[in-house]
């Protein structure tokens, strides 16, 4: 174990709306007495908030410039303290503890006469040693930060045409590159799913639960990646809910999917490995697709080498990626006044796309060529509706699809791939009812989300690997006349509040895993571990990757390397 930090308060003093954190700074040392080839690095943190008020605040782990992870806060209730943990398998990362670094932790937590409580944090580094259970894992040699700060920053993007961007000259004999990609909503575009184009604004304003803050840009974000300035891989934005969105208490005591540890998007990046090979350098660059303000942004770019060959030769041979993004995006409405005047009807935004990129690498035991074909869907559909004179009823039915396939071949003949379905729905559901003339209301809030992604992958030896992790919550809750919500405090206001939430993995290691629980009125009545698993008990394999079998390492090395993570059948 590497403690990085204890007990560390976050409690700065002064204008909670401040935009400027201070980072929290550390120097790490490799683990003494337990050198690389490591089975499993994960990372665990613990959270805790006094009893009081304070906002959800936004978080992220940093070495070297490399994010490690990224996640948000829980709200406090006035007389009930949050503590959670964290913990996010970095094993793919294995080459950037292996030097002692400087990193930090960037917390932007403010203690006012409104948020009165610091926000404490326990980080420490987890290494497994390699033995006969748990071999050495394949992990990254070079982990290279898109951003410019040497201890770590995440990047704000304002609009759709801002880029978090390097310039990086590689080895001379890359064979695989991967970017992981963290894209986090915020201010106007933190419930970018309820945005609108600007045509529509002041037509719906008054069904916004925040309508002076309506948002613009159409209800579509999306991720592109770009080389030397060319597109290069899309990614989905998952649609994350902090636990101060749209109303407090829908979120207690369950936060969103994913909202205290974010999973990043991985976009294979192998079909350009040639082009890295060529000694000169290239920029790399993520943009977020429709943002209007604003977005954080962090990206790490893995890149494996080849061990038998000091230098490789390449050509990107086909991009079908079309040049201007978002491309294929439809929106249409049949928005129109009911017989009393008032607008109600529908804003559709639709979309459907596929690329296929491929490369070739010219390698001593032959010619490698990689194919990515990725095939996404986008689907929002907001409906409006006016039942009574005080009554302004919205839904939002939101599904977004993702599927990739990723092959290689050597010399013509399969030589290894995988295959990634993934599935997010978003469903929310509000009634909201006006008490003055102002902007005074309330409002029913229902909410669904989901999370499905589903991998398959085939070793370089004929190994088999699948893997399904599925996961659905689902909230309601009265929300007060509040256009913002404030901390969470001691409103008499009658909540309301029921939840659910499953969540389940599986792979063909053995693993399963299964959880359930329910809530109401801020409080939890059942939770469940392993029911439908064999012996209606949870156990994980080591080698698995439960918190997200996307990033599951696959085999980087050509045919002849020997890789003994490989799972088996």
């Amino acid at each position: 174990m590497v403690t990085l930090f204890r007990h560390e308060a976050f409690d700065d003093q002064g204008d909670g709306s401040s935009m400027e954190a201070r980072p929290h700074r550390f120097d790490f040392a490799p683990p003494k007495g337990c050198a690389g080839g490591w089975g499993k690095v994960v990372l665990e943190a613990d959270f805790s908030v006094p009893a009081g008020r304070q906002f959800d605040r936004t978080v992220a782990l940093w070495l070297g410039g490399v994010n490690l992870y990224f996640g948000t806060t829980i709200e406090p209730e006035p007389d009930v303290a949050q503590r959670w943990r964290v913990e996010r398998d970095i094993t793919d990362y294995a080459a950037l503890f292996r030097q002692a670094q400087a990193g930090q932790l960037i917390l932007n937590n403010w203690v006012s006469p409104g948020t009165n409580q610091p926000i404490y944090v326990d980080v420490r580094l987890a290494f497994y040693p390699a033995d006969d259970g748990q071999p050495a894992a394949a992990a990254a040699d070079r982990i290279y930060p898109l951003g410019s700060d040497p201890r770590g920053m995440q990047t704000a993007l304002e609009h759709a045409g801002d880029s978090l961007s390097r310039e990086i000259t590689f080895p001379r004999n890359v064979e695989r590159a991967w970017l992981d990609v963290i894209a986090q909503s915020q201010a106007h575009d933190e419930r970018w799913y309820t945005c609108v184009d600007h045509a529509y604004l002041e037509k719906t304003r008054d069904y916004s639960l925040e309508s002076f803050e309506a948002c613009d840009g159409g209800s579509f974000r999306g991720v592109e990646v770009l080389v030397d300035g060319k597109p290069a891989g899309l990614a989905p934005v998952y649609p994350w809910i902090f636990t101060g969105g749209v109303a407090p208490h829908l979120w207690l005591p369950t936060p969103a999917i994913q909202t205290t540890n974010f999973i990043p998007a991985r976009v294979d990046l192998t079909p350009f490995a040639g082009l890295f090979d060529d000694g000169k350098p290239h920029a790399v660059a993520v943009r977020v697709l429709g943002s209007d303000h604003f977005f954080n942004v962090a990206a790490n770019l893995l890149v494996y080498q080849d061990a038998q060959a000091g230098q490789l030769r390449g050509e990107v041979t086909r991009n079908t990626l079309a040049a201007r993004q978002p491309a294929g995006l439809v929106v249409h409405d049949t928005l129109h006044a009911d017989a009393a005047g008032r607008t109600v009807g529908t804003i559709s935004t639709d979309q459907t796309q596929d690329y296929v990129i491929a490369g070739r690498l010219h390698t001593p035991r032959g010619v490698v060529e990689t194919t990515v074909d990725y095939r996404g869907g986008f689907h929002n559909r907001q409906t409006f509706a006016r039942p009574g004179a005080k009554r302004y009823d919205e839904t939002i039915d939101q599904t977004s699809t993702t599927s990739l396939k990723v092959q290689r071949t050597l010399d013509g003949r399969p030589l290894d791939g995988y295959t990634v379905q993934q599935r997010d729905p978003l469903w929310l559901s509000s009634r909201k009812t006006m008490v003055t003339t102002g902007q005074d209301f309330t409002a029913e809030v229902a909410m669904k989300q989901g999370h499905r992604i589903e991998t398959r992958r085939t070793g370089g030896q004929g190994a088999a690997y699948h893997a399904v992790l599925d996961e659905q919550l689902a909230t309601r809750d009265h929300a007060d006349g509040k256009t913002i919500p404030d901390p969470l405090d001691r409103s008499s206001f009658a909540h309301d509040q029921a939840g659910s939430e499953q969540v389940g993995f599986s792979d063909s290691l053995g693993s399963c895993y299964r959880a359930a629980i329910q809530s109401r009125d801020q409080r939890l009545t059942a939770a469940k571990q392993g029911d439908g698993c064999p012996g209606n008990a949870n156990r994980i394999d080591g080698r698995s990757r439960p918190d997200h079998p996307w990033l599951l390492p696959l085999e980087p090395a050509l045919a002849g390397r020997k890789q003994a993570s490989t799972p088996r059948p």
